[in-house]
């Protein structure tokens, strides 16, 4: 290798990484620092959302019995179109109680009875999965027109300090609120 092609070797392998510019002649990067920002905020924001629980996949679990559109199935399932928001403005722990612990017996939901026997998901999701679908059902269905004014998203922590009452399915109902 010639002294001159040696030079020029080490000047640019000691570089941090060298780029071509267009007309086809090494330069090296300006601003290596603002790469590295870019590319550590991109990746924080990416965990940031990855991190959170999702409530629409977390509701996979729910549409079996209460539907894709919300609307139950008669006689057996409630709807929670148009019924969720109900329950949030009569005692808002009460739909955090019913997602943990379920709820057996007998029900009235716009007039008509429904009895079917919901299970408790408490032991098979986490604190902020059950929040997160609190949300996604009280923001479909007709549900976010009806909820309280300065209305709250549901948190992790309402569901923990919930989830330390050990309450059964029948428990839950016993503390169903009375709706209009």
């Amino acid at each position: 290798m010639p002294s001159n092609s040696r030079e020029r070797y080490l000047q640019i392998s000691s570089r941090t990484t060298p780029r071509i510019d267009p007309r086809g002649t090494e330069a090296p990067m300006r601003k290596p620092w603002l790469l590295t920002a870019v590319i550590g905020l991109t990746c924080a924001l990416a965990g940031t959302a990855l991190a959170q629980a999702d409530g629409a996949a977390v509701y996979l679990r729910c549409f079996g019995c209460h539907t894709a559109t919300g609307a139950g199935i008669p006689g057996t399932f409630p709807p929670l179109a148009g019924h969720a928001a109900e329950l949030v403005k009569a005692d808002r722990s009460y739909p955090v109680k019913v997602v943990l612990y379920g709820l057996a017996g007998e029900i009235e939901v716009g007039g008509k009875k429904y009895n079917g026997k919901m299970p408790g998901l408490g032991d098979q999701l986490k604190d902020d999965e059950i929040s997160a679908v609190l949300n996604h059902i009280l923001s479909r269905w007709g549900n976010e027109k009806a909820l309280p004014k300065g209305h709250k998203e549901f948190t992790a922590a309402e569901v923990k300090a919930q989830r330390a009452k050990k309450l059964t399915g029948e428990q839950v109902l016993g503390a169903r609120p009375k709706l209009k």
